[in-house]
């Protein structure tokens, strides 16, 4: 497991297909876990620049969530979603990370290792492998795939006039 995980097809989840506007992928690559999208999902969306106090605050939910059993679905990118995906594995809970690119073969970091190959982590994509880097336009069908597939969604932060204040927006 040191080096890279070949990811494999899951289907597209129905739910989410309701959900999710544009045109669905027929299914998304992943590595890990794909049982935990069949389970509830919390969806954490977060703006990148977020006060300190509403980070401190969300990291205390993290204990609660886990002990609950509930499995974390983010795209872990902004740095309050990051710190929730840390807080999370210490703790061994469940989480679903969606990439904002294509996969390719996946080099999971140190942190997601264990994780991936003990059945708590799930990482995914919509996005083709010649996507190779984030753009806005990729986060925000990223962010886009995190709503669909959620079955309850806590956005602890958003900044005005942000990408992901007009998706909140469009997504209502």
């Amino acid at each position: 497991m040191a080096g890279t995980l070949r990811p494999t097809q899951v289907p597209f989840p129905e739910r989410a297909e309701r959900a999710l506007a544009g045109p669905k992928p027929a299914s998304l690559r992943a590595v890990g876990n794909p049982a935990l999208l069949a389970v509830p999902l919390l969806g954490l969306l977060a703006s990148r620049d977020c006060p300190g106090r509403i980070l401190l605050d969300t990291l205390e939910l993290v204990p609660r969530w886990v002990s609950e059993g509930r499995v974390i679905l983010s795209g872990f990118h902004s740095p309050l979603e990051q710190q929730v995906l840390r807080s999370v594995l210490r703790r061994n809970g469940r989480v679903v990370k969606v990439l904002a690119r294509g996969m390719g073969e996946y080099h999971p970091p140190a942190q997601e290792r264990e994780p991936l190959t003990n059945g708590t982590m799930l990482v995914l994509t919509a996005h083709p492998d010649r996507v190779l880097r984030t753009t806005r336009e990729t986060a925000l069908a990223r962010n886009r795939l995190v709503l669909a597939l959620a079955t309850e969604l806590i956005v602890p932060h958003v900044a005005p006039a942000s990408g992901l204040a007009r998706l909140l927006l469009e997504w209502k």
